[in-house]
C-alpha cells in the first residue's frame, strides 16, 4: 500500500534501535561533535558536500538551467532583440525562468534523509536554510554569468554589463525568497519520478509544491517590472519638472544620477530587503515546526523504502490499473495537508500575537 495516510498511523518508537540501511540507500547520519553539540552547517561545507555526493536535486537544477537556455534560444530566434541593450528583452526573462524552477531546490526536504538526520541530531533548521540560501545563490549567480557571457558573445557588446552588475547580482534573490517560505509552509520531500508515479497519495502535495514557486514567480517579475515602468513613465517628467523649478537645462549627468539612484541603489536594496524578511520568517517558522518536519521526512523515507524499484516506463504503465485508488489516496493526503496548514496557521498566529 503506497498511501501515506496508512504510514502516518503507524506508531513511532523513539527508543528503538536503528535498523541497518541497504547499500542502495546509505545512511548519512550526522555525528555530533566531541562535546555533544549538533553539527555546524556552513555554506562552504554544504558546497563541498553537494559536489561530493551530487544529490538528485543538483541534476534538477541543471535541468532548470537548460530550460532557461531554451528560453534564451527562443527569444533570439523569434523576437530578434537588440543585444546591445538586452537586459529587459532577454537577460531578465531568461534568468527568472531558470531561477523560478531552480527555487524548487531551496527546500528543507530536497534531501530528506540528510535533513532528517541533521534535525534529529539537534541542528538548527534556520541555520540549514541560511546555508542552502547561500549555496543556491552561488549556483544561480553562476547561471547569470553564463547568460551574460553568451549575450556579450552573440551581441559583440559589453558596454551594458558594468552598469547592470547590481541588478544582475540581485535577480535570483526574489525567487530564493519564495523558496524559503515554500520549504517551510509546504515542504515536499524529494522523490524520483519512477516512485512518484507509484506514490499517488503524494501528488497533491507535489502539485502544490511545484505550483507555489511558479505562481509566485510573478512577484519576482513584478519587482522588476514596476521600476522599469516607473522609469519609462515618470522619470522624464520628474527630471524635467525639477529642472524647470531650478531653471537648469537637463543634461546627461542628471539622467545618469537618476538611473544610479533607481537601479544601483534602490532596486538592489529592495530585493535584498524582501529576501532578508522572508528568510527570517522562514527560519522562525522552521524552528517552531521542527518536529513536524522530522515526522514528515521520516514518513516519506518509510514510504520510499516500501515502494519497488521500477523503471520510469514500468511505473507509468501501472497507473491505469490503479486509477481507482487515486481518489482515495489523494483524499488521505489532502487531510494531512489540511492538518499541516492548520499547524502552520497556528504557528504564524503565535508569531504575531503577543
Amino acid at each position: 500500500m503506497t498511501d501515506e495516510t496508512a504510514l502516518s498511523a503507524m506508531p513511532v518508537i523513539e527508543a528503538a534501535p536503528a535498523q541497518p540501511t541497504s547499500p542502495a540507500q546509505p545512511s548519512e547520519q550526522m555525528p555530533r561533535t566531541q562535546h555533544g553539540s549538533p553539527p555546524r552547517i556552513t555554506a562552504f561545507s554544504e558546497f563541498a558536500r553537494v559536489l561530493r555526493t551530487r544529490p538528485d536535486w543538483l541534476y534538477g537544477l541543471l535541468c532548470s538551467w537548460a530550460l532557461g537556455l531554451g528560453t534564451f534560444a527562443f527569444l533570439l530566434a523569434f523576437t530578434r532583440p537588440d543585444l546591445a541593450h538586452p537586459m529587459n528583452a532577454v537577460v531578465v526573462p531568461v534568468i527568472l525562468t531558470a531561477v523560478a524552477d531552480g527555487s524548487l531546490t531551496n527546500q528543507l526536504a530536497a534531501e530528506p534523509r540528510w535533513a532528517a538526520d541533521l534535525l534529529r541530531s539537534g541542528a538548527d533548521p534556520g541555520r540549514i536554510l541560511l546555508a542552502r540560501n547561500l549555496l543556491l545563490a552561488v549556483w544561480e549567480l553562476l547561471f547569470v554569468a553564463i547568460v551574460v557571457a553568451l549575450t556579450v558573445r552573440l551581441g559583440h557588446s559589453a558596454a551594458w554589463v558594468r552598469p547592470a552588475l547590481p541588478q544582475l547580482a540581485v535577480l535570483p534573490i526574489a525567487s530564493i525568497a519564495i523558496g524559503n517560505l515554500a520549504s517551510v509552509l509546504m515542504p515536499c520531500p524529494f522523490m524520483r519520478m519512477s516512485k512518484r508515479f507509484q506514490a499517488v497519495g503524494t501528488w497533491a502535495r507535489w502539485t502544490i509544491y511545484i505550483a507555489i514557486p511558479w505562481g509566485l514567480s510573478s512577484v519576482a517579475l513584478a519587482m522588476w517590472a514596476l521600476p522599469v515602468y516607473l522609469e519609462w513613465r515618470w522619470e522624464p517628467r520628474v527630471v524635467t519638472h525639477v529642472l524647470d523649478l531650478k531653471h537648469y537645462a537637463p543634461t546627461v549627468q542628471h539622467a545618469a544620477h537618476t538611473y544610479i539612484m533607481i537601479w544601483v541603489v534602490i532596486i538592489p536594496l529592495w530585493h535584498l530587503t524582501v529576501w532578508l524578511i522572508s528568510l527570517r520568517l522562514a527560519q522562525t517558522l522552521a524552528r517552531m515546526r521542527k518536529q513536524g518536519l522530522i515526522k514528515l521526512m521520516e514518513r516519506h523515507l518509510d514510504l520510499n523504502a516500501r515502494l519497488p524499484d521500477l523503471s520510469f516506463h514500468a511505473a507509468a504503465r501501472q497507473l491505469p490499473r490503479r486509477i481507482r485508488e487515486i481518489p482515495k489516496d489523494l483524499r488521505g493526503e489532502l487531510g494531512l495537508l489540511g492538518s499541516g496548514l492548520l499547524e502552520a496557521t497556528a504557528t504564524a498566529a503565535r508569531l504575531w500575537v503577543p
